[in-house]
């Protein structure tokens, strides 16, 4: 039986009104994605990820925002976070407030990696969902990262500038909105979203922290951390296919030991569950293929270098093999539609 990940509601706190202001409908998005009002606002809830982050892309398409995660993630206010917001913002320091983010993030989100890591002179603040099998995440990744950004500039002030920001998807369509939001360079196709910022940020005050609530908030939070469901092997498995794709190399031992398996025990394990590999990664290319090429201002040529082509020819000629349409002929009745 699949393992399905969860997000606490309190990561949407504020988007139908925000669906609202961009002239919207709430109603039709929320179906679209399968969710309901009151699970919306129900802070105690936990919402199906995948839907969450599905949530976030109609949101995008279906009020023509191109950067809507972004917007929603920029704007979000950290005392809506519930007990993690609470135990960030009373962190004595910067460095505190993000480690204590990165060990307790499984009380709000499952099945995602946030990591804070040393790059030489900088430090990089890395997050990724785990599953694989969500594929369309674009705009949760701008969000979170979004979010993750207003914890800096409370410690550093509105002006505090990163170094860097990564992004996992490929380009928008629109990128001098991304950079001026998030006051830095930002890149796409990356092995993972990350904010690459310089180590003396770490020592920042938190403003208004108040070090007396921590030993309750922090209780009140690992219960909940304690609580996530373990990983979804096949979802691993698939995200690590996917990491494989980008960085060209997503053969069966590539992946056997990123997951720290043998390749016969990856194949076994598998089996088991009625999977095959190869068809396993041929469906993932086919679905990043088809996402990819809906969106018109992404080159052909990057999609067919992303899913490990050679040549536009050899990419055109397995998709016409999957979907009987050039794609450039798909990607018209998409723009049409």
């Amino acid at each position: 039986m699949s393992i399905q990940p969860r997000v606490s509601a309190v990561a949407a706190s504020g988007v139908l009104g925000m669906i609202g202001q961009h002239g919207g409908d709430a109603d039709r998005i929320l179906g679209a994605a399968r969710l309901a009002e009151h699970e919306i606002g129900n802070p105690d809830a936990l919402l199906d990820l995948r839907r969450y982050c599905d949530l976030f892309e109609q949101a995008a398409a279906q009020t023509g925002v191109d950067d809507f995660g972004l917007r929603f993630g920029r704007n979000y206010r950290l005392e809506d976070m519930g007990p993690l917001g609470a135990l960030v913002l009373n962190s004595p320091c910067l460095g505190a407030a993000l480690s204590n983010l990165c060990k307790n993030f499984a009380a709000v989100q499952e099945h995602s990696d946030l990591i804070l890591r040393a790059d030489g002179d900088l430090l990089r603040l890395e997050y990724q969902i785990r599953d694989g099998r969500i594929a369309n995440r674009r705009h949760d990744a701008e969000l979170s990262i979004g979010i993750f950004n207003n914890i800096f500039r409370r410690a550093a002030g509105p002006n505090w500038a990163p170094e860097e920001i990564h992004f996992e998807h490929l380009r928008a369509a629109e990128t001098l909105a991304h950079q001026s939001l998030l006051n830095a360079p930002v890149y796409f196709a990356q092995p993972t979203n990350a904010i690459i910022f310089r180590r003396e940020s770490l020592c920042l005050p938190m403003p208004g922290a108040d070090a007396s609530k921590l030993p309750a908030l922090t209780a009140q939070v690992q219960s909940r951390a304690v609580q996530a469901r373990p990983d979804d092997f096949i979802g691993l498995v698939v995200s690590e296919i996917r990491r494989g794709l980008t960085e060209n190399d997503a053969s069966i031992g590539r992946v056997a030991a990123r997951l720290g398996l043998s390749q016969p025990k990856l194949y076994r394990q598998l089996a088991a569950l009625g999977v095959d590999f190869s068809n396993l990664t041929q469906i993932i290319r086919q679905e990043l293929a088809l996402s990819y090429t809906a969106q018109p201002h992404i080159p052909l040529t990057d999609i067919a270098a992303l899913l490990g082509y050679s040549e536009l020819s050899a990419f055109s000629r397995a998709f016409k093999r999957w979907t009987g349409l050039s794609p450039a002929t798909y990607r018209d009745t998409q723009r049409q539609r």
